[in-house]
């Protein structure tokens, strides 16, 4: 996984969502189908941090460039009174993958949630998202829980990096939970170092799992969204501990990224 990736996840999270969906599809077994979801969200976090937005032509300030002493700024001219709308934030798309069995009038035997920033901070949405699981374990879905983001912590989900030994904690999980055993929680730890895993899918409980090779997933990702741009002289935010910063260091050197 690169850490970069993480300040795009915006699109990272669309991109990757279509991708799954699609090499899963031809791995499933007669009359399970592999649908993507999406749904409006009208609250935001609270506490929320800053948003920042992307204008589609921007002018921008290069300094003290063609401002000499005593040179004011012109003035706007406006041709026409101005009428003031107040703009509010906008919703949050909660955007996942369901298996559905059309042989049992399209039940939902599966749900794969690839996480974003709200799932785990604080505020109503990630509350929501707990009940979503809930929901989940009521209907006798099994659930695959994507997280490849280091921030916020998971302190507010499930499962956290508590529920961990110390020798087995990771930056990165993906937690399973089968319908048929709901009150255990498969946890596959992925290491910064090392490419991301195969990890499996459960099924209807007469299925043997399929396996979601996420690495390729991820390489397909950088390679569509055109993220080899990403600027790798800049800090990570949030920074890596000591010793994954000095192995980040030395692999964008050998790389002639830095």
């Amino acid at each position: 996984m690169d850490p970069y990736l993480e300040a795009r996840w915006s699109d990272v999270h669309v991109t990757l969502i279509g991708f799954i969906k699609e090499v899963l599809q031809p791995l499933l077994p007669p009359g399970l189908r592999a649908r993507s979801e999406e749904r409006v969200l009208l609250e935001t976090p609270e506490p929320s941090p800053p948003k920042s937005y992307r204008s589609d032509v921007s002018v921008v300030d290069s300094g003290p460039k063609g401002r000499g002493p005593g040179r004011a700024p012109t003035p706007t001219v406006a041709t026409v009174e101005p009428y003031l709308v107040e703009f509010h934030e906008g919703p949050e798309f909660d955007r996942f993958i369901q298996i559905l069995d059309t042989t049992s009038g399209n039940r939902v035997v599966t749900a794969i949630e690839v996480l974003s920033p709200w799932n785990k901070g604080p505020g109503r949405l990630n509350k929501d998202y707990l009940r979503k699981l809930d929901d989940y374990a009521r209907g006798e879905v099994s659930v695959v829980e994507i997280d490849l983001l280091r921030y916020p912590p998971r302190d507010r989900l499930q499962v956290g990096q508590v529920d961990l030994p110390l020798e087995r904690r990771a930056p990165y999980l993906v937690c399973v939970r089968r319908a048929w055993a709901l009150d255990v929680w498969e946890v596959y730890p992925m290491v910064l170092r090392q490419p991301l895993p195969r990890v499996p899918i459960p099924l209807r409980h007469t299925d043997a799992d399929v396996g979601l090779e996420l690495q390729p997933l991820i390489d397909r990702v950088y390679a569509a969204g055109a993220h080899d741009d990403i600027d790798y002289s800049k800090p990570i935010d949030p920074p890596l501990d000591k010793e994954a910063a000095a192995w980040v260091d030395d692999l964008m050197s050998k790389t002639g990224k830095r």
